[in-house]
């Protein structure tokens, strides 16, 4: 069996300033979330935008915390891009619940799909 699955959540943005919600459900077959990343179509949609995360009802991110702060440029090496929890984050079949917040700064592009990639790992 994998070590290892990148499962992606797709997230629809509809026009400026949008709060969507999102919830779901880690793989049961993995049991920690390592890291996550987000990528926004295009880096001007980073700036101000906000993601919110619980897992398995346990806050990863409040609300207002910076998409541009777990997302990185495509100079980064693919292994290289996820921010990674140094500390053990039950997944195994957790429910997801999440906010992601258009910063609004562009009246173009819209709408849109942001993508948060999570990376759920196998520990035993």
């Amino acid at each position: 069996m994998k070590s290892h699955k990148y499962q992606l959540i797709r997230v629809n943005v509809s026009e400026p300033g949008a709060s969507v919600r999102f919830t779901g459900e880690t793989d049961r077959s993995f049991d920690r979330l390592a890291g996550i990343f987000v990528a926004m179509p295009e880096p001007i949609k980073e700036i101000g935008a906000a993601l919110g995360l619980k897992v398995g009802g346990q806050e990863v991110f409040d609300d207002d915390h910076d998409v541009r702060l777990i997302t990185c440029g495509r100079e980064v090496a693919p292994n290289e891009k996820f921010f990674a929890f140094p500390e053990h984050i039950e997944a195994g079949g957790a429910a997801i619940e999440g906010r992601l917040v258009d910063a609004g700064n562009t009246a173009e592009g819209y709408p849109y799909e942001a993508r948060i990639i999570l990376h759920l790992t196998q520990d035993s």
